[in-house]
């Protein structure tokens, strides 16, 4: 499933996202990295099992992530899990749009928006995984400021 250079470029920005966010994140950040590889892997394995319903797979794997991203943004005090749900929300809902089109142009231009809101959840995790390193950072700092004097 990995053909086509962006395929290997999009592959790669994921999987260093989710292991960047399981390393340095917060639990929101690591609990979003697992629930994408998660959804990713059951994406390519009901791939093997069904291979001409690739909608209907995007559709559950995409779904179970947006209910995910739900549960990480109920308190959220950050803003990076509202805009992963929301971009996930767009792709669900092109995801439902493409099953009731008869159009084959139409319908692959709506397989690159989902593509496309699937870059912006894993740039949204990777703003959020770094902001909480950062914040990480800045209270160890501190910690280590105040216990010198």
């Amino acid at each position: 499933m990995l053909q086509s250079l962006p395929a290997q470029f999009g592959a790669a920005f994921g999987l260093l996202t989710c292991v960047a966010a399981l390393i340095l994140g917060g639990w929101r950040e690591r609990s979003a990295a697992a629930l994408y590889l998660l959804a990713v892997a059951a994406n390519y394995g009901l791939g093997l099992l069904v291979l001409d319903m690739t909608t209907q797979r995007l559709l559950f794997s995409d779904t179970l992530c947006l209910i995910g991203f739900f549960c990480l943004c109920w308190k959220a005090p950050h803003p990076w899990p509202l805009w992963a749900a929301g971009l996930q929300l767009l792709a669900v809902m092109t995801e439902v749009s493409v099953l009731f089109m008869s159009t084959h142009t139409l319908r692959w231009t709506l397989l690159t928006v989902v593509a496309l809101s699937g870059y912006g959840v894993l740039l949204v995790l990777w703003i959020g995984t770094f902001a909480a390193a950062r914040r990480r950072f800045r209270v160890r700092s501190q910690s280590v400021a105040e216990s010198r004097e």
